[in-house]
């Protein structure tokens, strides 16, 4: 047998266990009262059978030993994640957005960046309380939190990857992995307890989540030129994806060269450009929409090149493999060493993310709170499916705006806005292994200072808006 039929093994391995996950789905009526996606019940399911649980338990018949589960090799899976991560991201960003935004959407993407801020400070709180206790950590692993629970296993991994890169610690990345993992659970487990919670406490129209169906979609359609048929259509998304790739490889590459002759903390902040390729994969999929956008413009029909439709599956593909690799390049024993953190970050995590959507969330959010309190609870612990599928607990048909304001253009607009709590995630790296603890001080001086700038700003707006409509 060729040697390499071993990865393409490894990658059937991923939708095997999804089918297995939907079957149990839909036969298992538990999994149809809380919020836990497909791609996520696979992931475990293809843990539980590696090589880290029952992989590791072998049978004995004469002179056999046979393992109870799979033997399958934890980086491939680390590199499936990575690299799907930017293809559904590339995609995603690809696809044309027909919404408007608007001052309630702005206002979503403040309060998105200013939820991950703030779970950025206290889990660098955590980390420094138990470090002062005597515990040997990491502080970095605080600025996790909000990448794990945020943004998802993608980025938590890959900054997690470049920050054990920097510092010599081998755990950083399957800590992010593990977290990520808890915080789809808290938004799908601890979300629909929330949402009963909202549902009895304001009296609204219960909706039962295994009673609901799926979206249908009113308006599907093909705009691609006549001599391009289905077929060769899905081949040129393909291609201008593998474009986009192709030049945030050299774009990743320029940049990381240049890094390197600046010493030790240019090699540092090298590591950290390899970790943020996906951002230059998005930046460059924005410049090359708009520039089939201006050529479409000028007559030339370019913008119809690009299927919307077919962007939009290839991206809900790519994230949902994305999340089913991320449960399955999880090493359980190597986390086994630090529980602690993590268990006190997953709680810290979810009542500072509670608080502020309960609490901030309905003060911004003035039409539809509720709606806005439940979904961005959802979208800030788990994945956006996550908050869409709590939301329709209560908006079922997703008849109100919150939808398109919160998860689609609200994570839109929060893209810019995060990018300052971005650059101060690889401090606590360089003054771990550079040892300059004025790092460390800016780190948490820098986010204090801009959670109160947007919180200030989310405020201010909220305040004009209230006497505008008075």
């Amino acid at each position: 047998m060729r040697a390499d039929w071993h990865y393409v093994l490894m990658f059937g391995y991923i939708f095997f266990f999804m089918f297995i996950a939907k079957l149990l789905k839909e036969k298992l009526g538990i999994f149809k009262s809380i919020v836990f996606p497909t791609s996520l019940l696979a992931g475990f399911l293809g843990m539980i059978f590696g090589p880290g649980v029952l992989g590791s338990v072998k049978v004995n018949i004469g002179s056999l030993s046979i393992p109870l589960g799979l033997q399958y090799d934890y980086d491939f899976y680390e590199s499936v994640l990575f690299y799907f991560m930017i293809i559904g991201f590339v995609s995603l960003t690809l696809t044309e957005r027909q919404l408007k935004q608007n001052r309630v959407s702005v206002d979503s993407g403040l309060f998105i960046v200013s939820t991950y801020v703030i779970q950025g400070i206290v889990g660098l709180f955590v980390l420094y309380l138990l470090i002062w206790s005597g515990k040997d950590y990491f502080s970095g692993i605080g600025l996790l939190l909000p990448l794990a629970f945020g943004q998802g296993a993608g980025l938590a991994s890959t900054i997690g990857k470049s920050m054990d890169t920097q510092t010599g610690l081998n755990y950083i990345q399957q800590f992010g992995l593990t977290l990520a993992a808890a915080g789809m659970i808290v938004g799908g487990v601890i979300g629909v307890i929330l949402l009963n919670y909202y549902i009895r406490k304001y009296n609204l129209r219960p909706i039962k989540l295994r009673e609901l169906k799926g979206l249908e979609s009113k308006d599907v359609r093909f705009t691609t030129p006549k001599e391009i048929n289905f077929f060769d259509n899905l081949l040129v998304q393909v291609v201008w994806i593998s474009i986009v790739l192709l030049l945030t490889f050299i774009v990743s590459y320029v940049f990381y060269n240049l890094m390197q002759p600046l010493g030790e903390i240019g090699k540092t902040i090298s590591n950290l450009i390899l970790g943020f390729a996906f951002l230059f994969g998005i930046f460059i999929a924005m410049g090359l929409r708009g520039f089939l956008r201006f050529l479409d413009k000028r007559g030339h029909r370019a913008n119809v090149l690009i299927d919307d439709y077919m962007m939009n599956n290839i991206s809900s593909f790519s994230l949902n493999v994305m999340i089913t690799a991320s449960i399955m390049a999880i090493q359980i024993q190597m986390i086994k060493n630090y529980l602690l953190p993590l268990i006190l970050l997953i709680i810290v995590g979810t009542i500072i993310t509670f608080v502020m959507c309960h609490y901030l969330g309905r003060y911004v959010f003035k039409h539809n709170p509720i709606h806005y309190s439940i979904a961005m609870f959802g979208m800030l612990t788990g994945v956006a499916a996550t908050g869409l599928a709590l939301l329709r607990g209560v908006d079922p048909n997703l008849e109100t705006d919150t939808s398109d304001n919160a998860i689609v253009l609200g994570s839109a607009i929060a893209t810019p806005i995060g990018i300052p709590m971005m650059v101060v995630l690889g401090f606590p790296a360089i003054a771990y292994s550079q040892g300059l603890k004025i790092y460390e001080y800016i780190t948490v001086l820098a986010l204090i200072a801009y959670f109160a700038f947007l919180v200030i700003v989310l405020l201010v707006r909220v305040k004009r808006r209230t006497k505008a409509s008075a």
